[in-house]
């Protein structure tokens, strides 16, 4: 039951502009309201307010649903790249099969190499073509330099430690900086780091011969053999195929790596997460394992540790941070999350393209012929080929780099987001947009 006044004139007010009635009827609340304007004639309004909690309800969820309705159809800003509409909630999902980055492909087609895509609730603008991607990643780079706030990431790296996930700032740059000429201090990307490869691929053919005539798992292998050179620059040692703990952290990296996708698109869809706890669980439970690994090794350099012999990545680390004179931007947890993410991207993608390779030289014998008859008359048998073979080895040049386009395993760069109010391609593009990268 609603209070009425008796006396409507009560709630006149002191300039006397607004007088309002209400009136109980049938659960619903009729409250008149007199609009007055001294310069003009009266104007009178009814509304309808609901009280039993039934009608209540519906009421706030309509209310709520024309809401996210506006905020999913109102574009960030003027001049916002053009994209698919979308619907409310599950966003520009509904475009994509299984080959989501064919299906941004052909609405780049539509929309032009900028267009914006409604990832769920939240809205992120897609590149692609040369040209756009020069101008967002070389003439805008530092526009477009920081990461986004991502709800996968934030399952297993809250705080945006390490490299891969690092927020753009003074701190991130330094570490980054720092790794990036350490690495190339051991030689990563240049050719001295050739001799660690062929040492490898020495092992890796010593196993294959061992279980020739056998059914093998070539993927597990080419997982141990690849890791292993990157794991000959970070920890300074390589780990035998059979050792349990490397078998098990290679095996637990896969399987984060399949749950990736998942986690990415409960990101954008929260309503799923309920129904899909398990993968959450165990996300989160690989990406401990690994970066408990990772743990390891460090204690381990840690007791041994000689700064007068550095030997890998690990040593180079712990001798800087002796260095710091009161900024603690390299810590171990720093160090911990850095490996993980070198660890993996150093394993991961180059172990696929592999597996790619090997599916296709079965599927195509006669492509299979071509290059290893080149090899051999180009090479030899006696020894394995190198980098100064590559202008005598066209054909297996060609042929690897159709493997990389055929198989494209990294379809997109790492997401990147807007640090301040930008343009690209002439769109305007609003601070903390995220930006998705198509190659």
């Amino acid at each position: 039951m609603v209070s009425v006044p008796t006396d409507p004139l009560s709630l006149l007010d002191n300039d006397g502009a607004i007088r309002f009635t209400a009136v109980y009827h049938h659960r619903l609340i009729y409250i008149e309201y007199i609009f007055t304007d001294y310069s003009a004639s009266s104007c009178t309004k009814m509304i309808f307010v609901p009280t039993d909690p039934l009608s209540l309800l519906v009421l706030l969820m309509t209310m709520l649903l024309a809401w996210i309705t506006t905020q999913h159809y109102l574009a960030p800003c003027k001049n916002f790249p053009p994209g698919p509409w979308g619907l409310p909630i599950i966003g520009s999902f509904m475009y994509f099969g299984s080959d989501v980055h064919k299906d941004m492909t052909k609405l780049s087609k539509k929309y032009g190499d900028v267009y914006s895509l409604k990832m769920g609730c939240h809205t992120a603008v897609v590149v692609k073509g040369v040209n756009a991607i020069k101008e967002c990643l070389v003439k805008k780079g530092t526009d477009f330099a920081d990461r986004p706030h991502s709800w996968s990431v934030e399952q297993y790296n809250p705080r945006y430690k390490g490299i891969a996930d690092g927020r753009f700032n003074d701190k991130w740059q330094r570490r980054r900086q720092f790794a990036h000429t350490t690495l190339r201090g051991f030689g990563f990307g240049k050719t001295s780091m050739e001799s660690k490869i062929c040492e490898e691929i020495s092992f890796l053919l010593d196993e294959f011969r061992d279980i020739q005539d056998k059914s093998i798992d070539t993927g597990a292998i080419l997982n141990r053999s690849v890791s292993n050179v990157i794991c000959s620059i970070m920890f300074g040692k390589r780990f035998n195929y059979s050792d349990p703990k490397f078998s098990f952290i290679i095996d637990t990296m896969g399987k984060w790596f399949e749950l990736m996708g998942t986690m990415y698109e409960l990101g954008f869809l929260p309503f799923r997460r309920p129904f899909n706890q398990s993968n959450i669980n165990n996300y989160n439970t690989l990406g401990d394992d690994l970066r408990k690994f990772c743990k390891q090794q460090i204690d381990e350099h840690r007791e041994v540790f000689d700064p007068d012999n550095i030997g890998d990545f690990i040593d180079a680390y712990l001798a800087e941070t002796m260095k710091q004179d009161g900024n603690k931007d390299l810590t171990d947890d720093q160090l911990k999350y850095t490996l993980a993410d070198l660890f993996a991207a150093g394993t991961e993608k180059t172990a696929t393209t592999l597996k790619w390779g090997l599916l296709l030289m079965v599927l195509h014998p006669e492509i299979q012929d071509r290059v290893f008859n080149e090899i051999d008359q180009a090479v030899g048998a006696n020894r394995l080929p190198r980098l100064d073979d590559r202008k005598n080895l066209s054909y297996t040049e060609a042929t690897l780099l159709g493997i990389q386009r055929f198989g494209s395993i990294a379809p997109f760069t790492l997401p990147h987001c807007a640090l301040k109010d930008t343009s690209l391609e002439g769109y305007n593009i609003p601070k903390g947009t995220e930006v998705i990268i198509l190659l």
